[in-house]
């Protein structure tokens, strides 16, 4: 499946606050975001005055990532709580943004969550993606994972590593300042 899409036909026709809810667990192919196995969450429909409020819930998925101290490929959860947008039955005259605009499908009477999930998705990645928190990462001088084997380099005389240094010269270019 590459789309989350709900019919949404009954719900349309009934009163206003009347809602339903749905479970999923699907191989949802989302842009830019590489990922292990299923995506699962609940989705909650609810009919308003000019069309439905979409609440997801619990959505859980697994990505293949890589640590950015030692390079490990790794497998971290990314889990949403609660994300809730507004799928409006008419374009509103005055749209501020319309990335943020959601559309009831007319000809079908479908909703697409899918690019609310993925957007939910990527604000949860966490900014900075290691293996664990006491990752040692990669020695800057010879490249070796920390995590694996004791390097030597530590051991020797910084003096030894100043050609090496190609970061050298911008430190030396903000301590003039």
């Amino acid at each position: 499946m590459d789309k989350l899409i709900f019919k949404v036909s009954e719900i349309l026709q009934s009163q206003i606050g009347n809602s339903e809810v749905y479970s999923f667990d699907v191989p949802l192919e989302l842009e830019n975001i590489e990922k292990s196995g299923n995506i699962t969450g609940k989705v909650e429909i609810m009919r308003i005055e000019d069309g439905l409020n979409v609440i997801a819930r619990d959505i859980e998925m697994t990505s293949n990532s890589k640590c950015t101290k030692c390079l490990k490929d790794f497998h971290p959860k990314v889990k949403v709580k609660f994300a809730e947008r507004q799928f409006m039955i008419e374009k509103p005259l005055k749209v501020e943004d319309e990335n943020d605009l959601y559309l009831i499908n007319k000809k079908n009477y479908t909703i697409d969550a899918t690019e609310m999930v993925r957007q939910e998705i990527i604000l949860h990645f966490s900014i900075i993606s290691v293996c664990s928190t006491g990752c040692k990462g990669l020695c800057p001088y010879c490249g070796k994972n920390k995590n694996l084997a004791k390097c030597t380099c530590s051991e020797l005389d910084e003096a030894d590593f100043e050609e090496n240094k190609p970061l050298m010269a911008l430190k030396e270019f903000f301590n003039k300042k």
